[in-house]
């Protein structure tokens, strides 16, 4: 499964009200149930992990002032993580509320092999920052790399629930229930071969890469991931 990834953008938006969830997913609760729509619309193309891209600088809002930051970022940019962790360790241990160090650290873990860290990380980033959405949608790309598709969703509705406005949170559960509908179906036509319906949307829920080449042709590239968001520096 491919969940895509945004442009980085700042979180200015403030945690909402308790009971916020239930309207904005009416829409994407019923995906499983809405064959006609699944049948009419392309498959997506990629089904494998999908890979974390460095966060570039944000594209706008403020920008930490701490100098740490410097070898830090240059650390990343070079691939070399580990060193980024270690960097950043030294700016959160002067400034723990650092969001944009803290983000970029457990996004380093994560590049470094360090999953179990990052998602450690990432889950105390989304506990003291309740209103930025990018925690959790970083973790819902991890949960989804290991196949934890309901921790992805759990994660992605709790990214909306801190921004309803947070619109690559919607795509990637969009991945989500994609997924999960491909697994539905999946079932259906293994317990009962003649299931005509279940059959026809499993051909179209599932991603173009898992369908044979057309004879003669290559199949459908993979897209390239856009960069991964990074919330503002505090």
């Amino acid at each position: 499964m491919s969940l895509l990834l945004p442009t980085p953008t700042m979180p200015s938006c403030p945690a909402p009200a308790a009971g916020r969830r239930a309207g904005p997913f009416r829409a994407v609760a019923g995906v499983l149930a809405m064959a006609g729509a699944l049948l009419a619309a392309p498959a997506l193309a990629q089904s494998g992990p999908m890979s974390l891209t460095p966060p570039p600088a944000p594209g706008s809002g403020p920008r930490s002032a701490d100098p740490g930051m410097v070898p830090a970022e240059k650390a990343v940019k070079d691939k070399r993580y580990d060193d980024a962790v270690q960097d950043f360790d030294r700016v959160l241990a002067a400034n723990p509320r650092n969001a944009q160090a803290r983000f970029q650290r457990a996004w380093s873990l994560a590049q470094a092999g360090r999953e179990d860290d990052a998602i450690k990380a990432f889950s105390e980033m989304a506990q003291d920052f309740p209103e930025l959405p990018e925690p959790h949608n970083n973790l819902a790309l991890l949960y989804a790399k290991r196949g934890d598709l309901k921790r992805a969703e759990a994660e992605l509705l709790a990214a909306l629930d801190a921004r309803p406005d947070y619109a690559i949170a919607y795509s990637n559960l969009g991945d989500v229930y994609r997924r999960l509908a491909e697994q539905a179906y999946s079932q259906a036509v293994k317990r009962n071969p003649k299931d005509t319906r279940a059959a026809a949307a499993l051909q179209q829920v599932r991603p173009a890469a898992a369908a044979p080449a057309p004879s003669g042709g290559a199949g459908t590239p993979s897209a390239k991931p856009a960069p991964a968001s990074a919330p503002a520096a505090h």
